[in-house]
């Protein structure tokens, strides 16, 4: 992995940390969200990484720190709610895994739009070093889905490729649930001090990482010209 690909990574995570935080910021105040998780319950967090999460642009990270905080407020037993957001992870993870595996169009069409070089390089990475690989995928944003799509296409054991998902997912899971948690204590803390400036932070928050985004775009895309010459 160059210097180059290993800044992209970092300057994406950090655009994806900042869009979340600014987004749960605001998502949280909307009247009746929590009323509306409540209604759904356990089943319907299992529903929702089966199912909507698929085919959102919202990243999992984002929702499970909407799952953290709802905990702290006593919507969900922290534990409970852990193990359906794990189920509905790995759920979708064995799908991902046999769709591809069987050569499915939909998975052939979605892996199509990706550089072959790029799926090359971690298919070789998922054979020598699958524990390793696969938990850094989990940790990249948006990148999540091509551990098992890549373990799928590259037919390597489903026992093994399952037993490291699921420890990685055990701790991607844990981590930003805590977070959640930790968020309602701060921001809690936060907007009793700043109550009416919460809209300017929200928006502060898009712009920030509006102008990280396009600057790491911007500096992704010189890189890569400058490679293909």
């Amino acid at each position: 992995m160059t210097i180059q690909h290993k800044k992209y990574q970092f300057g994406h995570c950090l655009c994806t940390i900042i869009l979340m935080a600014g987004f749960v910021f605001h998502l949280l105040k909307t009247p009746g969200f929590v009323e509306f998780i409540e209604k759904f319950g356990y089943i319907g967090i299992f529903l929702w990484f089966i199912t909507i999460d698929q085919v959102t642009p919202i990243p999992e990270e984002i929702s499970l720190l909407i799952v953290g905080y709802l905990c702290a407020h006593e919507v969900f037993h922290p534990l409970a709610a852990g193990l359906f957001c794990l189920a509905g992870f790995i759920s979708a993870d064995i799908a991902y895994y046999y769709l591809s595996r069987t050569g499915s169009k939909l998975i052939k069409k979605r892996a199509g739009k990706t550089r072959s070089s790029w799926m090359t390089s971690y298919k070789e990475k998922l054979r020598n070093h699958m524990a390793k690989t696969v938990a850094i995928l989990t940790f990249i944003p948006r990148m999540r889905m091509w551990a098992p799509i890549l373990a799928g296409s590259s037919r390597l054991s489903f026992k093994k490729f399952l037993l490291f998902d699921s420890l990685a997912l055990i701790a991607f899971t844990a981590l930003y649930l805590s977070l959640g948690i930790i968020f309602n204590n701060s921001l809690g803390a936060l907007m009793a001090k700043m109550k009416n400036l919460q809209h300017f932070i929200f928006f502060g928050f898009l712009l920030v990482a509006a102008v990280v985004i396009i600057v790491v775009e911007r500096r992704r895309r010189k890189n890569t010209q400058a490679v293909s010459r």
